[in-house]
């Protein structure tokens, strides 16, 4: 085994044998890589709130396509990348470790390597022994020449800080073009630092006293929240914080409701200096103008749509309906209040 002295360093339990969802309830249990870029504010799909929620079972463990493709793919990349560097020596490591000082900090990685002399990997030369990170990707949007996403890089940090590491491979599976990259993410100390700072904020601020951390607004959370909501039979009487937030909503809506009244006051008003300077091209129906450093452009297009009048007459509506769940929330301020 290559990884012999992380055994040795490093407290772990086996992951071999061990059955998805008993998996899953253990990485309940800390905070993991996969969960790290979220901690740290650093990821576009997950949030302190996704992760909570998630930590403490209020949502269930449901897995996705994206999650499925990286599983069937990485023996392929794995063996795809030992041929393509043959110093390099890449093992599977079936366990899962703890941070020796911090052990809700949890590591399950996809393998190490060693690198007995030096081997150079996308012009970095490395050596000794790092870890191993295999990813897929529908396409090359955040995968520079150089840098991973955000979210990837807290990823490999935080399992370096687990580890101790000096350095990961990371190895991607581009599929629209095809393309396997590489890259090599060398340990970062003063990232760690912070990075370990703010998982033992999350922790022990929030998952130890099941205190449910702030939204930031991303579709993720709403979904999940919406997702615990099985209908309340009472009215519910909330606090002071509760209705500071409504007047907030409310104010905000009244404004994008001016500022939407505004915007369409100033299309109509540029439709009509277009239309009375007689610029455009009838036969296309399309006209562009220039305002200083702004560009003004006005066009027309079809759009094909079902006319349902038609289906309900015709009796095939109902055949070809379709019924979707979806949820509705207002907020308003009641009349004559204060």
């Amino acid at each position: 085994m290559i990884f012999e002295s992380i055994l040795d360093n490093t407290p772990h339990v086996s992951t071999e044998n061990v059955d998805l969802e008993t998996w899953r309830e253990n990485r309940k249990k800390g905070i993991g890589g996969s969960d790290a870029g979220a901690v740290m504010g650093m990821n576009a799909f997950a949030s302190p709130l996704t992760v909570y929620l998630q930590k403490k079972g209020l949502v269930p463990n449901i897995g996705n396509r994206a999650m499925e493709r990286g599983t069937l793919l990485e023996p392929i990349i794995r063996k795809a990348t030992q041929e393509e560097y043959p110093g390099l020596e890449i093992e599977t490591v079936p366990y899962m470790f703890e941070h020796p000082q911090y052990p809700f900090m949890l590591a399950n990685i996809d393998g190490a390597v060693l690198a007995e002399n030096p081997v150079e990997v996308s012009g970095v030369t490395i050596s000794g022994l790092g870890g191993y990170e295999v990813k897929s990707a529908k396409t090359a949007y955040g995968w520079s020449d150089t840098e991973i996403p955000d979210s990837y890089y807290c990823q490999v940090q935080h399992y370096m800080a687990v580890l101790g590491l000096p350095w990961f491979v990371v190895s991607v599976y581009i599929l629209d073009n095809e393309e396997i990259r590489h890259y090599v993410i060398p340990r970062n100390d003063e990232f760690i630092k912070r990075l370990i700072e703010a998982e033992a904020d999350f922790w022990n601020n929030y998952i130890v006293p099941g205190v449910m951390p702030a939204a930031i607004g991303i579709d993720n959370e709403d979904d999940m929240i919406t997702g615990m909501f099985d209908g309340i039979p009472e009215t519910i009487l909330l606090g002071n914080t509760e209705k500071d937030l409504c007047a907030e909503y409310v104010n905000i809506n009244t404004q994008i409701k001016d500022l939407e009244t505004r915007k369409r006051q100033i299309q109509i008003t540029m439709k009509e200096a277009i239309v009375q300077r007689g610029v455009g091209n009838p036969s296309d129906k399309k006209a562009s103008a220039v305002a200083g450093p702004y560009s003004v452009s006005w066009s027309f297009y079809s759009r094909k749509s079902v006319d349902t009048d038609a289906l309900k007459k015709a009796g095939l509506y109902e055949t070809y309906a379709k019924t979707t769940e979806t949820d509705r929330f207002t907020i308003s301020e009641k009349k004559g209040a204060a």
